[in-house]
């Protein structure tokens, strides 16, 4: 007898997982810094629009993201603030994705799909970062569910909503075409229905190059700029696998979990795929939910891997929509795959690795973000007038532009990243940091302050303290959570 819930008690589950969902990613919202590509976020986001354009322009991403963050800054710029319009459209993916899975399989599979997506560590992390991964996250599984109901429908109003969505996606994030590249290569699968559809799906495509056409150019010119400015190594072939160990626990699994949890990580969809294979031809709704939650799964993961053996690019969050598929074959999995004990004992391990993944995440000081607000407000408290501040990392000097504003900030030229240009140089700057030369800085100042975040370019920034050290005297230390405030005396001012 098939399992099948009341309308009544099915809304009741939406709402319930919708509701702690939004109590997992409200909780402590902002109670950690911002760190550098939050800050990066903010200070750019408080600009004109057009600046913000033009600011993008010149950056690695599209400018939507920054532009809806820069209407919620009018209302307020806490750390709180920043970080919620990535929560709420984190939320809202909660009902869309039980939805799509439901739509694609059945309620049960909804069910334990949207409660992975709750639970999930690392969708908490990043709908609680003033970043565009949970509006990714979002448009993509708009543009999933669309997909899905015009390639089994062929509704016009579908297909609309799928190239509206899928074009926000692409505007939120440079790598979004993988996405509709799982959506593409899916429809290969489906050979029968390729035929009556081909013709919408070109106009989609069509569409979506008009609407993405003004910013088209910019993008390449972006893509020229990652490769000649990114810092990422080549990948091994092992992050096929951490992948999906990664978008399941994220990084924080307590150490005694990892064994568990990575065996169950694996072994998991692992079962699914042989399933799947065994089972292709058994149901005919699952010959369609199968592949297509196998491709939204492999298909960009696969990609970015490939592409960067040409030019190390991969970065796993920049494929966060993927994991919607991995959540959907793994729900999948509990219930059709054999053998099933051990399946849906993989998946409960799961389910309980996340759970003991969360505290970690919430409390661990190693899992936190860099206490910049702290070390402002401990300057700030020390500060007197004359003062000067010389910054030799960019993620404080960032930050105390932040926090504190009001004090002299100023980020020391010689950074390794600004002299390169790197990407993140790149951002730096548009982000509104301007490398001063030292004697600019200490020129006329009997006492500076040295704000030292040893969080890249160690080497370079062990020698400035080095050279700080040759030139004055030490009058006071300060380590606000390994940021180091170091007042310095010139005896000849």
């Amino acid at each position: 007898m098939k399992f099948a819930m009341s309308r009544r008690n099915e809304i009741i589950l939406i709402v319930a997982l919708t509701l702690l969902g939004a109590a997992l990613r409200a909780f402590q919202l902002g109670a950690s810094s911002l760190w550098l590509d939050e800050l990066f976020s903010v200070l750019l986001a408080r600009r004109d629009p057009g600046v913000i354009i033009a600011g993008t322009m010149q950056d690695t991403m599209p400018p939507l993201y920054y532009l809806l963050l820069h209407f919620v800054l009018r209302f307020n710029d806490s750390e709180s603030a920043a970080r919620a319009l990535s929560t709420i459209f984190s939320i809202a993916a909660i009902p869309w994705f039980y939805a799509l899975a439901r739509d694609l399989f059945d309620q049960r599979v909804a069910s334990i799909a949207a409660l992975l997506l709750v639970l999930n560590p690392l969708q908490v992390f990043y709908a609680q970062e003033a970043r565009m991964y949970a509006l990714l996250v979002f448009c993509a599984l708009a543009a999933m569910f669309f997909f899905a109901r015009a390639w089994r429908k062929d509704c016009a109003r579908d297909w609309a909503w799928f190239t509206i969505t899928m074009t926000c996606a692409f505007y939120t994030h440079s790598v979004a075409f993988l996405n509709l590249l799982a959506l593409d290569l899916f429809v290969l699968t489906q050979v029968q229905m390729f035929r009556v559809r081909w013709r919408a799906l070109v106009i989609a495509h069509i569409v979506i190059g008009v609407l993405f056409a003004p910013w088209l150019a910019i993008s390449m010119q972006q893509v020229a700029r990652v490769q000649s400015g990114f810092w990422g190594a080549m990948p091994s072939p092992l992050v096929l696998i951490t992948t999906p160990h990664l978008f399941l626990f994220s990084n924080v699994l307590p150490m005694w979990l990892m064994p568990f949890a990575f065996f169950a990580a694996l072994g998991a969809p692992v079962f699914g795929l042989l399933a799947a294979w065994r089972a292709r031809e058994a149901n005919p709704h699952d010959a369609f939910g199968i592949p297509f939650a196998l491709a939204l799964f492999l298909v960009p993961l696969i990609a970015l891997y490939g592409m960067s053996l040409v030019r190390p690019i991969f970065v796993e969050r920049t494929i966060l929509p993927a994991s919607l598929g991995l959540y959907l074959v793994l729900a999948w999995t509990a219930l059709h795959a054999p053998p099933r004990v051990l399946t849906r004992g993989l998946i409960v391990v799961i389910v309980i690795a996340m759970m003991l993944a969360l505290p970690s995440y919430y409390f661990d000081a190693e899992n936190q973000k860099p206490p910049m607000r702290d070390a402002a407000r401990a300057l700030t408290a020390q500060f007197r007038p004359g003062d000067a501040i010389a910054h030799t990392s960019d993620s404080s000097a960032l930050a105390f532009a932040y926090y504190a504003p009001e004090l002299p900030n100023d980020f020391l030229a010689g950074d390794l990243d600004y002299i390169t240009a790197t990407t993140r140089g790149q951002s730096g700057r548009i982000a509104g940091l301007a490398p001063k030369n030292l004697q600019a800085v200490i020129a006329k100042h009997a006492r500076v302050w040295l704000v030292v975040a040893l969080d890249h370019n160690v080497e370079y920034q062990r020698a400035r303290v080095i050279e700080f050290d040759q030139m004055g005297r030490r009058s006071e230390t300060l380590n606000v959570g390994g940021i180091w405030l170091i007042l310095y005396v010139w005896e000849s001012q």
